[in-house]
This record gives structure tokens, sequence and C-alpha cells, in this order.
């Protein structure tokens, strides 16, 4: 069976050597002074470090797309087939469209602050 790419998605988000799990990680170490625990309104800053977080994890998700000689249209399709199929559970194309959504990135990083206090 030809590994699919959701399955090398898998496996990069995972790997040690991509670093992908550990650039999330120190990202979230390098900016989480900069968020409050226990505040509603949410600072400009924030969205400025977002918008950093999503800029540098893209250019990661490009490169692994071009690696793999994988266009974003046939990535997007993939995606969204896996995501329509029956699996159950939180799958990975799950975890990598969350990570690309403001609210999910905020508490990534309010747990980040209380985790690497």
């Amino acid at each position: 069976m030809a590994e699919t790419i959701i399955s090398k998605l898998e496996e990069w988000f995972m790997d040690d050597n991509t670093g992908v799990e550990q650039f999330v990680e120190d990202f979230a170490k390098a900016h989480k002074d900069v968020f409050e625990l226990d505040v509603e309104e949410h600072k400009q800053e924030y969205m400025q470090i977002y918008l950093d977080f999503q800029k540098k994890f893209e250019t990661k998700l490009e490169a692994f797309l071009s690696e793999n000689s994988v266009s974003h249209e046939a990535f997007l399709e993939e995606c969204h087939k896996h995501q329509s199929g029956t699996n159950a559970g939180f799958g990975i194309v799950d975890v990598l469209l969350a990570t690309l959504e403001f609210d999910v990135f905020m508490q990534m990083m309010l747990d980040a602050k209380t985790r690497f206090a």
C-alpha cells in the first residue's frame, strides 16, 4: 500500500529530525511571558506573535510539501478526504488545522505559560 501524504505528514510532524514539535515548543517557551492568564481581553501583541508563529509554521509546511512534490491543491484535497473519512478521534489533520486557528494558538500559549513556568 502506497504511503499517503497524510501518513507522511504524521511522520514529519512527530519526527525528531524535522524539528516541528521542537519548533512549536521552543516558540511557545520564547513567547509565553507576554501572555497573561485569567485576562479576557487580548493584547494587540498576541496577534502579532500569532502571525509570526503562523508564518514560520507555514514555511515549514511549505518545505514539507515541496520535498514531497505535493501541490497545495492536492494537499488540501487529501486533508478534506481524511477529515470526512470514518476515522474516529482527533487526527493529525485536525491538529494541523487547529494549529492555524487563533483561539487554539492562544490556548497553546496559555498552557505553555503554566507548563514552562
